[in-house]
């Protein structure tokens, strides 16, 4: 076994954190974090590149919709909201994957000790006062659109799933809130941050 098949390597969009200088089979990225996968792949060219964006945050924040197209990655795939790539100036021989909000909460239900429950019961951490926690888990519930963990973490959660037999190396996801190294000032991931802490 060649050194690169031993990693998996996971990015994401944390200010400041670096690219590791070790050569992986895989790099997945979360969302905007795309752009440094790409980054990645200038030094090593082989690796496949594996873009995961949440379907609604691509298609409504320009900010990343633009660093997941510009990265051509190899394979892209989508949670929660089905994407027309025909629309999209992405690669023409790009492999895509629609992941439904049941099938992305199986893929994180395995990794939790009570399955769907630990997922349900940690999303109420996404608000704070008690009726805005149950209005909040209704709604998602309604909806279909109970996220459980943020794109970042169910990348490192997906890239463990499809590689058992490899390390996974982890750069630019955190689980404490702030922006991205491309816009540091939003504070959108706060919320989010609770859930995926509660969660790990």
């Amino acid at each position: 076994m060649q050194e690169k098949d031993k990693y998996i390597l996971v990015l994401g969009s944390k200010p400041n954190s670096d690219i590791p200088k070790i050569e992986v089979s895989h790099v997945y990225s979360a969302n905007g974090a795309a752009q440094r996968g790409s980054l990645y792949k200038n030094f090593y060219p082989e690796t496949c590149l594996v873009a995961i964006v949440g379907g609604r945050e691509f298609q409504k924040n320009i900010e990343v919709q633009k660093r997941v197209i510009e990265s051509s990655p190899n394979t892209l795939i989508s949670r929660n909201t089905d994407i027309d790539i025909q629309k999209y100036n992405f690669p023409k021989n790009i492999e895509y994957k629609y992941l439904s909000n049941k099938q992305q909460l199986q893929i994180q239900s395995n990794f939790f000790k009570f399955n769907y429950l630990d997922i349900v019961l940690n999303e109420m951490y996404y608000e704070k006062k008690i009726l805005d926690k149950i209005k909040h888990i209704l709604k998602a519930i309604k909806n279909g659109k109970l996220i459980g963990a943020s794109t970042g973490f169910f990348a490192v959660l997906y890239a463990l799933m499809n590689h058992t037999d490899k390390k996974v190396v982890i750069s630019g996801i955190g689980i404490s809130g702030g922006g991205h190294y491309y816009n540091e000032k939003s504070a959108r991931y706060n919320s989010r941050s609770l859930v995926d802490r509660q969660l790990i």
